[in-house]
């Protein structure tokens, strides 16, 4: 791969998941502290929020909670982990092989799919939706549904041979009556 090319487009990493519900949690926990540091210091009125959960927790015997808590925290533990290390998603189609660094979407790649479609004798209406490498083409037609799904298939595939990994092209072919 060359110096300049473009670098290969990926999805958000999944530990960014955890990266906001941490913030969330220590924007909260925060939020409670200076709360009740501004009951402490009389600054507003009303009970300690953190005096209350601490007097429910003296109420507990360490073996009521304990087993809970560290069976959470290693479930916690191998939740981080995982999002971690899980592999980043490859979002778009290459073009070319030579490592050009130029990437198509899914759905670029249906709408070559669909002005293919619709440059095909006979056809009348062409639609494609794509789904990650999955397109579907359905395809409106006056004539023989066999030769034009023969037509559609070969047109398509020499349209997108560039795109790597090629994507699987499904069909569906209806005749329109006269």
């Amino acid at each position: 791969m060359s110096s300049n090319a473009a670098k290969k487009p990926v999805a958000a990493p999944a530990a960014s998941t955890v990266g906001v519900i941490a913030a969330i949690a220590v924007v909260a926990v925060g939020a409670v502290g200076i709360r009740d540091t501004l009951v402490a210091t009389g600054v507003i009125t009303g009970s300690s929020w953190l005096e209350w959960l601490f007097s429910k927790a003296e109420v507990l015997k360490p073996a009521d909670w304990m087993i809970y808590a560290g069976a959470g925290s290693v479930l916690i533990g191998l939740w981080i982990l995982i999002a971690a290390l899980k592999p980043r998603r490859t979002t778009h189609l290459a073009v070319g092989e030579d490592g050009s660094g130029v990437w198509i979407r899914g759905r670029d790649a249906a709408r070559l799919a669909t002005d293919t479609a619709r440059g095909i004798d006979s056809v009348t209406n062409a639609s494609t939706t794509a789904k990650g490498r999955k397109l579907r083409i359905d395809v409106t037609t006056l004539a023989d549904a066999e030769r034009v799904r023969d037509e559609l298939t070969t047109a398509v595939a020499r349209r997108l041979n560039t795109v790597t990994p090629n994507p699987r092209v499904r069909s569906r072919i209806t005749v329109e009556e006269h």
